[in-house]
């Protein structure tokens, strides 16, 4: 089953019509081991989210807009259909009541609340994965609290009688509530686990070998798992991370549960003022490292530099640094046309080298025991026509909007996302993605709450770390994209995170208020201040100039 004419085959031998496939493991991750992507061995699409669904005549790629572009490219022999599209599909074959082949472990419980589907077959894709990690525990003086403090918050919210358990589904609420990582993780920095909440503790079910425990942490093999939920009379957990396979599981074996809203998804999206202190010192490191970077890049007069190039001199310069654990998510560095294909990794496509007078999208991220980071900036590799710099300055404009925006209690993503786009909008333009998403500590680079969408219900609240990244993308000619990380302080007003200076050779001082214009040369002038100090002096004169004031 690890490729489309085996599963088409065993369609045909089976008489079932379709195979449904996803792109998550078992623990629902965003970032997975390539070993686990069973989405990209039949589909060959790299993107971090999307399903197949397999037919014995025809198949297709469902994708959001982040990957339409992508998808096409990838994936010559699927057809490719939004996102939105899937779930129709899926009630059109339902009525036809034929038969649709699944993972259940692949898919959460809450994909399939509203379709009642019901003609579905098991098969397991799951490869067990017992692959050793290096653990390690986030001492207070970079997590702000200590892990049986955290617990002891759980326990306040979650009542719970005797015999009854919260069962946590969600790898990254461990990783907050026990203070624990993984060096191991190319990514996300969490490790593959569940957890069980009782007795005011935390039992850990993984497939490590764990040869400690730790205050209120206890470690169980994950085979010991169903032993522990069959014996519990009700179990308390949250749908949006509950796999099909485990809602089937306690309805099975008739165990008494209710879903209920997992309370760490807030906890963890409030950041403490040690993690706030802490994110800051981290935006220095990452500031020093990409101004070195484009020191280098633009000294070098473009001889012979492509794409992976410029992936692998951004990751010399943060290696620099000793509290660096690496990428928080796979670093995006697209010249020209490629940019315009949002989450494009050139290790995916041809190899592409950089020209003179064209641009350069850098989206690129880093875990370090002091937080995680996440940054956007198009540069300008020469000189651009008029049209290239309207669009930049639009785009730059959406920023300051959002960053300039007036938080009230009520405040919801979605009013962020609408102000971002107001400027393009006159225009007639728009991008396909949302304007933020939040940000965890040291762990996954995309974390919900906060959201900013056009759909996002989330509050936004006081000490929330978040995206700030608008952008423009033109299809096979160029894409712009300018994000910071920021937060909300206890004044409801946004501060930055991020360190690094926008390209005021893009920049048309003409379509910028006064008020703009001051946001931007306040701006520079605290990257300068933070980042000068850590640079050479050939580097320290280019970062002068790259944050001199717009007259």
């Amino acid at each position: 089953m690890n490729n489309l004419n085996n599963i088409k085959k065993y369609l045909k031998k089976k008489n079932f019509f379709a195979c449904l496939i996803s792109s998550n493991n078992q623990f629902l991750n965003e970032f997975i081991e390539n070993e686990e992507n069973l989405l990209k061995k039949i589909t060959n699409f790299s993107g971090s989210f999307g399903y197949a669904l397999i037919l014995t005549n025809k198949q297709y790629l469902y994708v959001d807009g982040r990957y339409t572009k992508q998808a096409k490219l990838q994936t010559k022999i699927f057809t490719i259909k939004d996102i939105d599209k899937i779930k129709y599909d899926l009630v059109k074959i339902q009525k036809l009541k034929k038969k649709i082949l699944i993972d259940p472990k692949t898919f959460s419980y809450n994909f399939f609340l509203d379709l009642s589907l019901k003609n579905f077959v098991f098969f397991n894709s799951i490869k067990e994965q017992n692959k050793k990690e290096y653990l390690f525990f986030l001492p207070k003086k970079y997590s702000g609290e200590e892990s049986s403090s955290k617990i002891e918050k759980l326990g306040k919210k979650i009542k719970l009688s005797n015999n009854e358990i919260f069962l946590i589904n969600s790898p990254e609420n461990i990783g907050w509530l026990t203070n624990i990582r993984s060096r191991s993780k190319k990514f996300s920095k969490i490790f593959n686990c569940i957890a069980v909440y009782k007795n005011k503790k935390i039992y850990i079910f993984s497939n490590q070998k764990i040869n400690f425990n730790f205050n209120k942490i206890i470690f169980k093999n994950f085979s010991k798992i169903n032993e522990t939920l069959f014996k519990t009379k009700k179990i308390f957990l949250d749908k949006k991370y509950t796999s099909l396979f485990f809602y089937n599981l306690l309805q099975t074996r008739k165990i008494k549960f209710k879903f209920i809203k997992d309370p760490i998804d807030n906890f963890k999206s409030i950041k403490n003022l040690t993690e706030i202190t802490n994110i800051k010192i981290a935006h220095i490191f990452d500031g020093i490292a990409y101004i070195k970077f484009l020191y280098w890049l633009k000294f070098n007069k473009l001889k012979n530099i492509n794409e992976i190039d410029c992936q692998k001199k951004i990751e010399f310069f943060k290696r620099k640094n000793k509290f660096y654990l690496g990428k928080s998510f796979q670093t995006i560095t697209a010249g020209d046309k490629n940019a315009s294909i949002i989450h494009y990794n050139p290790l995916d496509y041809k190899k592409y080298y950089l020209k003179k007078n064209s641009l350069l999208l850098i989206d690129c991220g880093s875990q370090y025991y002091f937080g995680t980071t996440d940054m956007t900036r198009t540069i300008s590799l020469g000189k651009r026509g008029n049209f290239y710099k309207k669009i930049y300055t639009l785009v730059l404009k959406s920023h300051i909007s959002v960053y300039n925006f007036k938080i009230a209690k009520n405040t919801k993503g979605k009013d962020l996302d609408k102000s971002a786009r107001k400027h393009l909008k006159k225009m007639g333009l728009d991008f396909n993605h949302g304007t933020g998403h939040g940000v965890g500590y040291l762990s996954n680079v995309h974390e919900t709450p906060p959201s900013l969408s056009k759909f996002s219900n989330y509050k936004i609240y006081p000490l929330q770390v978040m995206s700030n990244e608008p952008g423009y993308y033109k299809n096979n000619d160029f894409g712009v994209r300018l994000e910071n990380l920021i937060y909300l302080d206890k004044n409801r007003e946004f501060q930055n995170l991020t360190l690094v200076p926008f390209d005021k050779s893009l920049i048309i001082k003409s379509m910028l208020s006064k008020k703009e214009i001051k946001w931007i040369n306040d701006y520079h002038l605290d990257v300068y201040e933070k980042i000068h100090k850590f640079l050479n002096n050939k580097e320290k004169k280019f970062l002068k100039n790259s944050c001199s004031k717009i007259d």
